[in-house]
């Protein structure tokens, strides 16, 4: 089947169609070896949601059905097939003749607006080959009646039913030709309500129940009833509209209901002896292939134990082959096996013919989730089979059935349908989101039908509203698990596109693309979920909490960035070890950090000063750049610590061209406390000296001083808060005698209470004896050292001297000589040595 149109939701009252079967013309086509047999407008169903309705062209159409002239309800989505018209098939033109009741459009789909009737055409053109005109190939005539529901009824196939078997139940309108495909995806929707007066006789089911599918109730217009104990109740259904000035319902009402009753009696066993007494059951012209235990080991035959003079029911041969005819009754065949070691045993079973009295689809497989937590539709992609079940009129299952089945849905673009192994199944895959409908029916018998509502959603969590971005991180999941519990396997079909964890299913979206995500359960079922991811249109950094610390130390600052529309880069309810597994993704790989002054006032650049590194927040979702300073050198610190200016912070995609709007963040920094003097040396003659600290105003308008001895005392002098900022203290001391025991090293400490920024200048205080000379301001420490000691050079000199002229006056005096005497009588005295030199 080949979908032309598209879906759409549109309000439109009750829609029906009638086909005619009109001349169609039949051209000579050059272009082809024989002319085209005509276009036969078909119609699978008509549902029941006024939304626009696609007119599908189809070359066969092996499961559609002759419209007929019956009336359809309540704004359903009305599909129209075809077959016939040239191979391969071209466009079909659709034409409606009354636009006031109903509109069709270029691709087929039809919208019902008022109650009346119109005449859809669908048209098949060609360009002949020898005049080069556009002529009419084929065409054909569908009717499109416009009208309300005006009643609902509980259709039923048996109102009596054994315990223990289940029973379909589907609504319909005032005729059973106004079927679930009239009314049960209505847009507005229909609501439908189930209730019986007794719930211990009867159990209320949905119709995917068995595969642990619980529907919501604007898809439960089909149920199945399941007899528990013996009793009667009453089976109830109110029909709601959601929009009552819709229109869906006869004179605006607000609500539909009907009510039947339903006997539940008990299955007739035997007590005495408690034995099961069981029976093949049988449909007239069916047939069953009999199989034991025994067979291939024991000699096996089989007859009836009918007598001769009683028409045969059923005829059975050498090989188990057991044949009902066309009459309705019971029989009685024995089966019998000869062991090879000798002993024989038989059974005797009885074998019951009865007509069908209704069937029942079942689904498979059955579908296990976590907490047992039950599914509101089928899984997109899964591909499930419909089990078709034959009942008697007491409910009981047959087991042969001559019954040929045809199944149809009433859209084609949200299933694929095909048949199954057995004729009573079918095999349908999901490949979209959306309601379908699938109907079954016997031709041979009439009244032979049901209906399952059949819709289609994502089982891969989250439901991703708005557009994915590149940089957006997306924790997946599905609560289907295997039989055992254990969960699925993740993968994606372009993993440079959405990089996925297979364990976890946490993915990043590192492209632009379309992609598609698999979760596949080993061996069970395999759902997927096409993700779009686009570039983000802006790119958005905001600065958050700033750290700073001593200009020593690492100096921090958080900007926070925005990929995309949304406030979080985080999609989806993210676990424990998904948040883990992030970490090991890295997702911060995709985008770049840039830093610049906003200010060209420096010679260098911002990123000699700083560097910006992308990190991503699995908590809050967000990216970020982690701004962090370098150390300063001299020249750095004392540059950015006399003028002002901020930092910008941007942030980019790596290798994409992106082309959006890009906002950066301002970063106000504080580089730290700048002096222009490194040290500053005091003494008794030079006991005052100045230093400015330059930084930030902020900082400095709470700038405290310390200092390490209470011989240094420093005072605020001056403050200028212009460009640059700096503050003038006044270092003195307090006693000058101060390091007149020696030298006197000691610092002050400026800091910032709001910063923690801090810088510490040494002072070192000496003691002069004898000041030579005023020098100039601010000497050096071995100038200062030659002032005060002089004195103490001078006096070595001069004690020196004096010893060199002790030496010498003393080898003077001491040094021996003979001394003259007068001529005169007198003695003659002996030579002596001086007193002194003794």
């Amino acid at each position: 089947m080949i979908q032309v149109g598209a879906k759409g939701h549109i309000l439109a009252p009750l829609l029906s169609m009638a086909r005619h079967l009109q001349g169609s013309s039949h051209l000579h086509c050059p272009w082809l070896q024989a002319c085209p047999p005509a276009l036969d407008l078909r119609q699978a169903k008509v549902g029941c949601s006024g939304v626009l309705t696609p007119l599908p062209s189809e070359a066969r159409l092996g499961l559609a059905r002759r419209i007929r002239a019956d009336g359809h309800c309540c704004f359903s989505p009305l599909q129209i097939t075809s077959e016939g018209g040239p191979q391969p098939q071209s466009n079909i033109l659709f034409s409606i003749s009354n636009e006031s009741v109903a509109v069709v459009n270029s691709a087929g789909l039809v919208r019902g607006l008022a109650v009346g009737n119109s005449t859809v055409s669908g048209v098949v053109q060609a360009v002949d080959a020898e005049t080069g005109k556009l002529v009419i190939v084929s065409q054909d005539l569908v009717e499109v009646e416009v009208l309300l529901l005006q009643a609902v009824r509980i259709r039923a196939p048996i109102t009596r039913m054994r315990t223990g078997t289940q029973m379909p139940v589907y609504i319909t309108g005032i005729t059973n030709n106004q079927n679930p495909f009239s009314f049960g995806n209505a847009v507005p929707g229909l609501t439908f309500h189930w209730s019986v007066t007794k719930r211990d006789i009867l159990d209320i089911r949905g119709r995917h129940h068995e595969a642990s599918i619980r529907l919501p109730s604007q898809y439960n217009f089909a149920m199945t009833v399941h007899g528990r104990v013996k009793g009667r109740t009453g089976l109830r259904v109110v029909v709601k509209a959601l929009d009552p000035k819709a229109g869906q319902l006869h004179g605006l009402a607000e609500e539909l209901s009907d009510e039947i009753q339903i006997q539940v009696f008990e299955k007739l066993l035997l007590l005495n002896p408690e034995i099961e007494a069981e029976q093949i059951l049988m449909s007239p012209n069916s047939f069953i292939k009999l199989q034991t235990n025994r067979d291939g080991t024991a000699s096996l035959s089989y007859r009836i134990l009918n007598g001769p003079e009683k028409v045969p029911i059923v005829h059975i041969n050498e090989k188990g082959f057991l044949v009902s005819g066309s009459t309705v009754g019971t029989a009685t065949i024995e089966v019998t096996a000869q062991e090879p070691f000798g002993a024989n045993q038989s059974i005797i079973v009885a074998v019951k013919v009865s007509p069908v009295s209704y069937l029942r689809i079942s689904m498979s497989p059955t579908l296990h989730t976590q907490n047992k937590e039950a599914l509101m539709a089928l899984p997109l992609g899964m591909t499930v089979t419909f089990t078709v079940h034959f009942h008697d009129n007491s409910g009981d299952i047959f087991h042969a059935h001559n019954s040929v089945l045809n199944f149809a849905t009433n859209r084609d673009e949200f299933v694929q349908i095909g048949k199954g192994t057995t004729n009573n199944t079918c095999v349908i895959r999901t490949i979209s989101v959306g309601l379908t409908l699938l109907s079954v029916w016997d031709t041979e018998h009439v009244g032979l039908f049901d209906f399952v509502p059949l819709p289609v959603l994502h089982t891969i969590s989250p439901e991703l509203s708005g557009t994915v971005v590149v940089g957006d991180v997306l924790c997946l999941a599905s609560v289907l698990v295997s039989l055992e519990g254990l969960s699925g396997t993740w993968s994606s079909s372009a993993n440079n596109i959405l990089q996925v964890d297979p364990k976890t299913g946490v993915a990043v979206a590192r492209d632009a693309g379309s992609v598609t995500v698999y979760y596949e359960v080993t061996g069970h079922l395999r759902t997927y979920k096409e993700i779009l991811i686009g570039v983000p249109q802006r790119i958005i950094a905001r600065h958050i909490h700033p750290v700073q610390t001593n200009f020593q130390d690492v100096t921090t600052s958080k900007v926070m960035i925005t990929m995309g529309d949304r406030s979080s880069n985080l999609r989806g309810e993210c676990s424990l070890a998904q948040l883990e597994v992030i970490k090991t993704l890295h997702p911060e790989s995709l985008i770049s950090c840039q830093v610049q002054f906003k200010q060209n006032v420096f010679d260098f650049p911002a990123h000699d000063v700083f560097s910006a590194e992308p990190a991503f927040d699995a908590v809050l979702g967000q990216y970020l750049c982690s701004v962090m300073m370098h150390r300063l050198t001299d020249k750095q610190l004392k540059h950015l610590s006399m003028k002002k200016t901020v930092l910008l912070v941007t942030a980019s995609l790596l290798g994409s061209h992106f082309s959006g709007e890009q906002v950066g963040a301002e970063v106000p920094f504080s580089p730290g406390l700048y002096t222009d003097q490194a040290e500053i040396l005091l003494s008794n003659h030079y006991t005052s000296s100045e230093v400015k600290v330059f930084g930030a105003v902020e900082i400095l308008e709470n700038l405290e001083v310390k200092s390490r001895s209470p011989a240094v005392l420093a005072f605020e002098k001056e403050k200028s808060l212009g460009l640059p900022s700096f503050v003038t203290y006044t270092v003195s001391l307090s006693d000058p005698a101060a390091g007149s025991q020696g030298p006197l090293s000691t610092a002050l400490t400026f800091s910032s209470p709001l910063t923690s920024q801090a810088i510490t200048i040494p002072v070192t205080v000496a003691f002069v004896m004898d000041r030579r000379g005023p020098g100039p301001y601010g000497a050096s420490l071995f100038q200062h050292f030659l002032d005060s000691y002089q004195v103490m050079f001078f006096t070595l000199f001069a004690l020196l001297a004096g010893t060199a002229v002790m030496i010498i006056a003393y080898h003077m005096v001491c040094a021996p000589r003979e001394l003259s005497t007068p001529p005169a009588l007198s003695h003659r005295a002996s030579p002596q040595h001086s007193p002194h030199c003794e």
